[in-house]
């Protein structure tokens, strides 16, 4: 892959922060039970805070691009898992926006420069 084909970390936190807030509010648009909503609302609160945390890398509250690269796949992964899980306990709603918003998080994970641009 080319370095002209990585997407750049602003534009990862700004699709963080509109997938955390399509996790927050997709849940409770489908009318889906207690679990998966509870769930959304907090891993959409978190992957706001991930995508917040991570909008310019070396400055003062932000992570180091290194610990985004973990959090993000982490991110996806636990999305995943979820998924399953919901999907395991007859939640096929919940499965799929799990599922998709794990999907995209990978997607957008390994598309990403986790290297600080030139001026």
């Amino acid at each position: 892959m080319s370095r002209s084909n990585l997407t750049h970390h602003a534009l990862r936190a700004g699709l963080l922060v509109a997938a955390g807030s399509a996790l927050i509010a997709v849940p409770f648009l489908l009318g889906l039970e207690a679990a998966p909503l509870v769930s959304g609302v907090i891993v959409g609160a978190l992957t706001i805070a991930l995508g917040l945390a991570g909008t310019e890398p070396g400055s003062r509250g932000s992570l180091p691009l290194s610990s985004q690269a973990v959090y993000d796949r982490g991110l996806a992964l636990g999305l995943l898992v979820s998924a399953a899980l919901f999907g395991l306990f007859g939640e096929f709603e919940a499965l799929a926006l799990f599922a998709v918003a794990g999907l995209i998080a990978l997607i957008t994970t390994s598309v990403t420069r986790y290297s600080a641009g030139t001026a």
